[in-house]
């Protein structure tokens, strides 16, 4: 309780709480993106899935035509796009009433955003990924291939600065506090998701079956690169900024911390090494 005038004490930032939720959120928009995206377009549009993996899907695609397989390498940017539009959306509705929720609903939108326009930098730069220029690739074929690829390099800068800019403007409105404290907490928070989850996606990477091709080009392409803006972004936030509301803390919270060694115990345990329907 605070008296009339007073600042209301800002909750702190417990590290394994924080690690936790970040775990279980890099968890879910991996997932999404995988098995309800690519996996999931692969197997509705006549498609056989032969491998699901922490960070992979192989569709075996017989018989199929060029457009569905190229619907089902977008599918999974696709599903990250409506994933993070959406959960901005939710996040407008929580408020902070529960601060833990509505950090992880803040952080899986923004790193799905990141993800989706990530992805066209990626395979515009490289020729690899979603949008890459191989037989599972959606710019496969498609020419002038320098053209094609300069073209979503462009999209995926613009996009990308969206996601950044997006991600600010909902931090700001949650955040609270004052000054440059605000700051600091936020890039306490950002960077200590983007460390804990990047590391644990790498580290689960590297139990796949096909070797380190797989970490560098999905497990750390999209989370090493493609969140890496939680690294530097709350750099960008309005230091004069004032609120009435306490700066948002990540309290200790043990639900979260064993739901998030369930989660990522199962999902590097079955689906690191693969799974083989």
């Amino acid at each position: 309780m605070t008296t009339a005038g007073a600042t209301p004490r800002a909750a702190h930032v417990d590290p394994l709480t924080l690690v936790a939720v970040s775990m279980l959120v890099y968890v879910t928009a991996t997932a999404l993106h995988e098995y309800l995206g690519h996996a999931a377009a692969c197997a509705l549009l006549g498609g056989t899935v032969r491998e699901l993996n922490a960070f992979y899907v192989d569709c075996a695609y017989g018989g199929m035509r060029d457009l569905p397989v190229r619907v089902v390498a977008a599918a999974g940017p696709l599903v990250s796009l409506v994933t993070g539009l959406a959960g901005f959306r939710v996040l407008r509705r929580m408020g902070r009433a529960s601060p833990h929720a509505a950090y992880a609903v803040w952080l899986l939108s923004t790193i799905s955003l990141m993800t989706a326009t990530g992805y066209l930098m990626f395979s515009g730069v490289s020729g690899l990924g979603d949008f890459g220029t191989s037989r599972d690739g959606t710019l496969f074929m498609l020419e002038p291939a320098a053209l094609w690829r300069g073209g979503i390099t462009v999209l995926g800068l613009a996009g990308y600065a969206g996601a950044v800019l997006a991600g600010l403007r909902a931090m700001e409105a949650l955040l609270g506090g004052e000054g440059r404290a605000r700051v600091a907490r936020a890039q306490t928070l950002a960077l200590g998701s983007y460390l804990s989850g990047a590391s644990m996606a790498v580290l689960v990477g590297l139990l796949n079956p096909h070797g380190m091709v797989i970490v560098l080009t999905s497990a750390a392409a999209s989370t090493l690169g493609g969140t890496s803006g939680l690294a530097w972004m709350m750099q960008l936030l309005k230091r004069e900024a004032r609120t009435d509301l306490p700066l948002l803390g990540v309290a200790r919270d043990w639900r979260w911390i064993g739901a998030a060694l369930l989660v990522v115990a199962v999902y590097a345990g079955v689906l690191g090494p693969s799974l083989r329907p």
